[in-house]
């Protein structure tokens, strides 16, 4: 299973959760930061570019990040609306 695909079935596993992902990912005024989920976080860049990391504690106390992935809003917003449209959640309307 791909980075992308394991991302979409660990953080969207209900209507909150994505209603809170897509709500982040698409707005205009959040310029730069970060959206954590259940393993995985979100980084904002600006606007359009975003790095999606799987973020762990390592054996030394320390925060760890596995294999991030850059994408650009429209494809994450496509990407997170086909998965969850496949699951039967509701989508929601936001402007992309």
């Amino acid at each position: 299973m791909d980075i992308m695909e394991h991302f979409l079935q660990t953080e969207l596993q209900n209507q909150v959760a994505y209603t809170e992902m897509l709500q982040f990912v698409a707005s205009l005024y959040i310029r730069s930061g970060e959206y954590e989920g259940e393993e995985y976080v979100i980084r904002k860049l600006d606007h359009l570019n975003f790095i999606i990391a799987r973020e762990y504690v390592g054996l030394d106390g320390e925060r760890e990040i596995s294999r991030p992935v850059v994408i650009d809003r429209q494809a994450l917003v496509a990407k997170i609306n086909k998965h969850v449209r496949a699951r039967g959640i509701a989508l929601i309307n936001v402007c992309v």
